[in-house]
């Protein structure tokens, strides 16, 4: 099959990891060495074939290319293969490395994703992603999650970089501050007594993900509450009460709410069969550049809702 990158091709080497599902749904992946980078794609020089037409995974360790791409070519050289990949995202992925780091609403937090505090140094950062990233990796047998796998190395990539994480926090802080949660905005929230048993489930996934990642500090105030997930207090005044009452949550002295052991205990059981805690918990890993986000909604939002019930 003839290579269909045609645009004008620069030299470019580097490493790069591979992953892709085979058609047993198992996970696999390989190293491979960069030969030229182009607008549309990526030469690469790895050990394994490639079958043209299939769907991988690749992305720089430098940073500079994290995408799905199609195999398009691939050519025995001696013991190796000369495979060539065009790239299945927007072209301008190709150039990552020099665009803003944004984060998508759709797309996880990268410190929930290494199970990390926001104010892990860099050596936590790396003994953490290498205990983890065996722990998931395609090629171990038992524990190997290739979703997981892509999301702790999409997020190492970016925390393990100074510079990139800075502006990743800077993105952060801001689009938390926009508004609330996207998940937020579905109907099984909104309408009805279930609408009322979700808040609570997104109630302890929240407060679960911050004692997760922040033990020191694992409370969240209600004003916190309200923003990430877009309801004013009326609405939460039930759920909280209700989470207190069972002893899942408790209130420190400045008026914070955190998760007791109890209401962890609920939540990974749950977590198991309830497909909107997993969502919560574990948001999914995008196969298509995230579309760009509408404008959040804010504290006027939330205001707004307030008359509602006045």
């Amino acid at each position: 099959m003839e290579e269909s990158r045609w645009e004008p091709r620069q030299p470019k080497g580097g490493h790069y990891d591979v992953t892709w599902r085979g058609q047993n749904s198992n996970g696999y992946s390989t190293e491979g060495a960069g030969i030229d980078v182009s607008a549309s794609g990526v030469g690469i020089v790895c050990p394994v074939e490639l079958k043209i037409g299939s769907i991988v995974f690749i992305q720089a360790r430098d940073g500079s290319l994290e995408s799905y791409c199609e195999v398009v070519h691939c050519t025995r050289r001696g013991s190796s293969f000369h495979v060539g990949l065009e790239l299945r995202d927007d072209s301008q992925e190709a150039q990552r490395a020099a665009e803003p780091v944004s984060v998508p609403d759709s797309e996880p937090d990268h410190y929930e994703a290494l199970q990390i505090s926001a104010k892990a140094d860099i050596q936590t950062i790396h003994r953490v992603f290498r205990i983890m990233a065996a722990r998931f990796h395609p090629d171990n047998p038992e524990t190997g999650d290739v979703e997981q796998f892509l999301r702790m190395k999409k997020a190492y990539a970016v925390l393990s970089d100074p510079a990139r994480r800075l502006e990743y926090d800077a993105s952060l802080k801001q689009t938390r501050e926009c508004g609330p949660r996207p998940i937020f905005g579905l109907r099984d929230f909104v309408a009805g007594v279930e609408a009322e048993a979700n808040r609570r489930l997104g109630v302890l996934c929240l407060l679960y993900t911050r004692r997760q990642t922040n033990p020191d500090a694992p409370g969240v105030s209600l004003l916190d509450l309200e923003v990430e997930m877009g309801f004013p207090r009326e609405y939460l005044s039930f759920t909280i009460w209700y989470l207190r009452s069972k002893d899942l949550i408790t209130v420190a002295d400045n008026s914070d709410y955190a998760l007791t052991a109890g209401g962890a205990d609920f939540v990974e059981k749950k977590a198991i069969r309830h497909e909107l805690v997993a969502k919560l918990l574990n948001p999914p890993l995008s196969t298509e550049r995230p579309p760009r986000p509408a404008k959040a909604r804010t504290r006027t939002a939330i205001v707004s809702k307030r008359k509602l019930l006045t």
